[in-house]
């Protein structure tokens, strides 16, 4: 009498495995991408809170917080475009629900001293270390080490080289050394970005990285305008060749610093311009060369790690999201709060 096989043979027990394998390597693609839609849901969620705080703060003011807002020192008032002061992302943490970390700011040292000045209990650099998750996407790489205040968001300096520009210069839905109202975005507040994302630097200045680095010390190319208007265009081959440049001198001579902390202001920790499209695949560059931070003039454009182009939050705090290959005077138009140029997110 024949007896029951019980088992399985070696054919089919490797026929099984090799259908479990490839199973699973249709799985791990899905589960990336499911992981990553979260990751920008929350990235989305999180600029979403913010255009809500900025419309809060103006209610309340009547006003936007400038690119980096006044401190007063015992001896000496500092002028609101001046790097010592405190970033717009400072300005709402209220609204946010970060009134405690607020109320620990007196505003009477710079935002990166390590000094207790009364009334204030705790050092400005102490009380900004402090976490926020709301200023971070969680689809960005991890900072490894050092600073925790960390930001991935910026306000927009619109079409314009950014930081010291002068008041007449700047075009965009904030400025550097002033307030802007709602009133004065006189091209809409839907058709103007407000807000950006970037990515974190690496603190690891042995290795360059054009997608999260930026490059000092690069002076501008002939042709390239300091505010991009319908008078004076930035063409996009003047545009590539600044690009080319800052691309070549990357190696040699960069900062890791973006985003290390939201107190500060400056480009990428908490601002940026829309000078260059989102994701450029060329480096964020500046003029200065002894700066440490992005409080320079310079392209300092929208990133993620989102694929495709990277989200902003529009003047009426609603959340976009522009691809790379957006049409560059279309960017600009959106960049720019009163250029009077005919453009909308319609136009996308």
């Amino acid at each position: 009498m024949r007896r029951k096989r019980l088992g399985f043979t070696l054919v089919e027990l490797l026929v099984v495995i090799a259908i479990i394998g490839v199973m699973v390597g249709l799985l791990l693609p899905a589960v990336q991408a499911a992981r990553e839609a979260a990751r920008r849901m929350s990235c989305s969620n999180n600029l979403k809170q913010l255009g809500i705080a900025f419309h809060n703060y103006h209610d309340t003011y009547n006003r936007m917080p400038p690119g980096a807002s006044h401190l007063i020192f015992p001896v000496a008032q500092v002028a609101a475009h001046n790097w010592h002061g405190y970033s717009p992302l400072t300005m709402v943490l209220p609204y946010i629900e970060q009134q405690a970390i607020f109320d620990n700011f007196a505003f009477n040292e710079r935002h990166y001293s390590g000094t207790v000045v009364p009334p204030a209990a705790i050092a400005p650099v102490n009380n900004a270390n402090v976490r926020i998750n709301t200023f971070i996407c969680p689809s960005d790489i991890e900072w490894p080490g050092g600073e925790r205040g960390l930001s991935n968001y910026g306000i927009s300096f619109g079409s314009n080289r950014g930081y010291n520009v002068g008041i007449q210069a700047g075009n965009g839905f904030f400025r550097n050394q002033r307030d802007n109202k709602f009133s004065e975005i006189i091209d809409g507040l839907s058709n103007t970005i407000m807000l950006g994302e970037f990515n974190k630097g690496d603190n690891t200045g042995a290795q360059f990285d054009f997608r999260r680095d930026f490059v000092n010390g690069q002076a501008y190319p002939a042709g390239f305008p300091v505010t991009v208007t319908l008078q004076t265009p930035l063409p996009q081959a003047v545009l590539d060749q600044y690009g080319q440049q800052c691309l070549a001198a990357g190696p040699g001579s960069h900062r890791s610093t973006a985003g290390f902390r939201w107190v500060a202001p400056g480009q990428y920790n908490c601002a940026i311009n829309t000078l260059a499209p989102p994701n450029w695949r060329f480096p964020a560059c500046m003029e200065c060369a002894g700066c440490g931070q992005g409080d320079s003039p310079g392209v300092f454009p929208a990133r993620s790690r989102h694929p495709g182009g990277a989200h902003h939050v529009m003047g009426d705090a609603s959340v976009q999201f522009i691809t790379e290959n957006v049409n560059l005077l279309l960017y600009h138009g959106l960049g720019s709060a009163n250029g009077g140029e005919t453009v909308s997110l319609s136009n996308l």
